[in-house]
């Protein structure tokens, strides 16, 4: 056969190794097969789609299945994602084999609320804990008129307004500040953890949450699913570094 028939022949076999492997090696290199031609695929041992999951169990299940606690480690990136990661290998480079991401309710700190959104919102994305002062402003917000707005008492860190207390009588209230709230911002596995908030309320009835804690609710967030994953990490008798 001459050179023309052993390349058509090579060709050919290719082909057909593609068709069933979507993955071929030519000289040495492994190339992945797409619709408009060949993909080289710089880093074959890496999957190509990692796992994307939901919760910090789903992670747990995921490594008692499929894991290797010699190969991978677990990195909690932010208090909403946590990454399964493996080795670096000779380029510098880590796989990632899944992750998790929360889903969490969506509140937009420092943006300005109407009255019924914000009672929606604080029902709905903070915890109920009596220990906070959700039911204050849950209280105040639900019970505050236009006009007890506009004569609103404020000395640029409380502000005192008058609410309905009854059919025909109203109350002054004053709204601390700031205030302690337990926003679901986390995985719900964990304990949510608690910050400070400044508390303010203009004219239109609308009020508005600024974060008050520098951050450090990330530092706690971090914390408790590190410690959350390394419990039931142990509980299995799997011992995978945890990084966070």
């Amino acid at each position: 056969m001459n050179d023309l028939g052993n390349a058509l022949e090579q060709v050919i076999e290719l082909a057909r190794k593609a068709y069933e492997e979507k993955v071929v090696e030519v000289d040495g290199h492994k190339y992945e097969v797409e619709s408009d031609g060949l993909r080289l695929l710089r880093h074959p041992e890496f999957p190509k789609n990692k796992v994307v999951l939901s919760t910090l169990t789903g992670m747990i299940d995921f490594i008692e299945r499929e894991g290797n606690a010699e190969e991978m480690m677990l990195a909690v990136k932010s208090p909403t994602e946590v990454y399964l990661v493996g080795k670096l290998n000779d380029h510098g480079e880590r796989p990632t084999y899944a992750v998790a991401q929360a889903d969490v309710p969506e509140f937009r700190y420092e943006r300005w609320y109407g009255q019924s959104e914000l009672i929606i919102a604080l029902q709905a994305a903070f915890v109920e804990n009596s220990e906070t002062d959700r039911d204050i402003l849950l209280q105040v917000i639900g019970n505050l008129k236009e006009s007890h707005v506009n004569s609103a008492s404020d000395d640029g860190v409380s502000q005192s307004v008058q609410i309905n207390t009854g059919v025909a009588s109203v109350a002054t209230a004053r709204v601390p500040n700031p205030v302690t709230l337990q926003p679901y911002r986390t995985f719900l596995e964990v304990k949510q953890p608690e910050s400070k908030f400044v508390f303010r309320m203009r004219e239109g009835m609308e009020a508005a949450l600024f974060e008050a804690d520098g951050g450090m609710w990330k530092i706690e967030a971090k914390q408790a699913i590190k410690e959350y994953l390394e419990t039931k990490l142990e509980s299995l008798d799997i011992k995978m570094s945890v990084i966070a």
